[in-house]
């Protein structure tokens, strides 16, 4: 065997490997339209921590409610990103377009430090047997570099899953990332 069929052989195998015992895995990104809402806030910049998903919502695979009341993934299917990761940054951008501010997930990347800080945590994030996809938890406002007072409160976001598909979840986690965005947005407006 030459030098060059030994290299190609060695770069191949990890191929053919992967191409053998990979199943055909189907992704899937939050998706949702651009908010249209437009709220103005009383900060201009705001930084989006690193928004806390239960274990099941952060898993590869997109979970639902089954009739038995377990959680299980639906069959064949995974989230395209980090679902951490993908609410962060949808939460970012719709909070940006609602209100006009400078938004970005952290770490913070611009030089001076933006006026609040925003911490969202999720308890529930599942669609369930009722057809619908049920979001809950608080979010806690806290300035950085501006004088405002602290705001937080509680959500519970509920939103029509069309179908039982993955693409009819991933469709409403991202509509219901957008209405938080939009409840948020209403909580800091001027």
């Amino acid at each position: 065997m030459t030098r060059k069929t030994l290299r190609f052989s060695l770069l191949a195998l990890p191929v053919a490997l992967a191409a053998c015992g990979t199943p055909n895995i189907s992704q899937y990104t939050i998706s949702a339209p651009m908010p249209q809402a437009r709220v103005p806030a009383r900060v201009s910049s705001i930084e989006v921590r690193d928004v806390s998903i239960p274990r099941y919502a952060a898993a590869d695979e997109i979970a639902v409610l089954e009739p038995d009341g377990a959680i299980r993934a639906i069959k064949d299917t995974s989230w395209a990103d980090d679902p951490q990761r993908a609410v962060t940054m949808a939460l970012a951008r719709d909070l940006g377009a609602i209100t006009g501010a400078r938004v970005a997930a952290e770490p913070w990347p611009f030089g001076e430090l933006p006026s609040a800080q925003l911490t969202v945590r999720v308890d529930h994030m599942l669609a369930g047997l009722d057809g619908n996809l049920r979001m809950t938890g608080q979010y806690i406002v806290a300035p950085v570099a501006v004088q405002m007072t602290d705001r937080s409160d509680r959500f519970d976001i509920t939103i029509p899953v069309e179908e039982a598909t993955p693409v009819a979840v991933a469709r409403a986690q991202g509509k219901a990332v957008t209405q938080l965005a939009e409840i948020i947005a209403r909580k800091i407006a001027r």
